[in-house]
């Protein structure tokens, strides 16, 4: 499974990468949404699953997985914030993870998003 992972955090961006691989999954990774969009155009095969901050600078998480949900509809959206509360998530098949996480919950919320797929 391929998991596209986008957080202007560099920090965010390196422990979801290890976390996710040293589970199995692919990962590629962006610092925004503009880098998203990039690396899902030049990116073969396509990501299953978007994990996404919601707050960036640029393109916001909310607007980055709409444009990613309209090229490529049945991929699943994980959104991270601290701010969860605070957005209205309305992408179908998505669901929300609050920041701060442990690897246990990011684990467990992209095997129930791959279990969706």
């Amino acid at each position: 499974m391929l998991i596209l992972v986008v957080d202007d955090d560099a920090a965010v961006r390196r422990i979801a990468r290890a976390a996710l691989e040293g589970a199995g999954y692919e990962v590629l990774e962006a610092e925004g949404g503009e880098a998203a969009l990039r690396e899902l155009r030049e990116h073969v095969p396509t990501p299953q699953i978007l994990l996404t901050d919601i707050v960036m600078p640029g393109m916001n998480g909310l607007t980055l997985a709409a444009l990613v949900h309209r090229q490529v509809p049945g991929i699943r959206v994980i959104f991270m914030s601290g701010f969860v509360d605070d957005y209205r998530v309305e992408l179908t098949g998505s669901v929300c993870l609050r920041k701060p996480f442990t690897i246990a919950q990011l684990l467990a919320t992209v095997r129930g998003a791959e279990t969706a797929c």
